[in-house]
């Protein structure tokens, strides 16, 4: 009968974890995805909605990391230097914010997402790197920045020219909204009105 008890016991231990870690994991991707709207639509001016959804998703993203590396992995808080982990993933959490939402929004703001799709790559790179404690010499860190660096200028210069020469039929009347009045504008196009 023990037994029994302690194996129940264990089973419901391991669902509670299995969906704690499953919320953990959600929570990155939900902060990811926060953070991503939230640069995109700041292209279009800051406003106090779009920057509270980006400090969400950054606390989210961090949060939700923070338990998976440190709770559900088992890493030793004091091997791991907790707050400059914590600054790589904020680093790469907004690098690949950037990319994700300029690469979704790139006919919305042509222009500003071809800034922030190579910007947001190359951040992402060197912060991965860094997060993952890669050992490089310096010569070889030099070589790597470097390279993210040549890549991150070409990469602006193609998005540009691609953004300046996107066909008409891409491009978005008024930038983007989500709202209805892009969508009349969108109908009343259409129609030739």
């Amino acid at each position: 009968m023990a037994e029994k008890k302690e194996f129940n016991e264990l089973q419901v231990s391991s669902r509670s974890r299995l969906i704690a870690r499953y919320f953990a994991f959600v929570g990155m991707f939900v902060g990811a995805g926060f953070i991503s709207g939230s640069i995109v639509h700041l292209g279009e001016g800051i406003n106090p909605w779009d920057v509270s959804v980006l400090v969400v998703g950054v606390l989210f993203f961090l949060t939700s990391t923070f338990v998976q590396e440190f709770v559900f992995s088992n890493k030793n808080f004091k091997e791991a230097k907790v707050l400059q982990f914590l600054a790589y993933l904020l680093v790469l959490s907004v690098g690949v914010g950037m990319a994700s939402g300029g690469t979704q929004h790139f006919v919305d703001t042509p222009i500003y997402s071809s800034y922030l799709i190579p910007i947001g790559l190359g951040l992402g790179v060197i912060a991965f790197f860094l997060k993952e404690k890669e050992r490089f010499v310096s010569k070889q860190w030099f070589q790597i920045v470097g390279t993210v660096f040549i890549m991150t200028i070409v990469l602006i210069w193609l998005l540009g020219l691609i953004g300046k020469n996107l066909p008409e039929s891409l491009l978005h009347q008024k930038g983007h909204s989500h709202s209805s009045q892009n969508t009349d504008i969108a109908e009343e196009s259409a129609h030739g009105h």
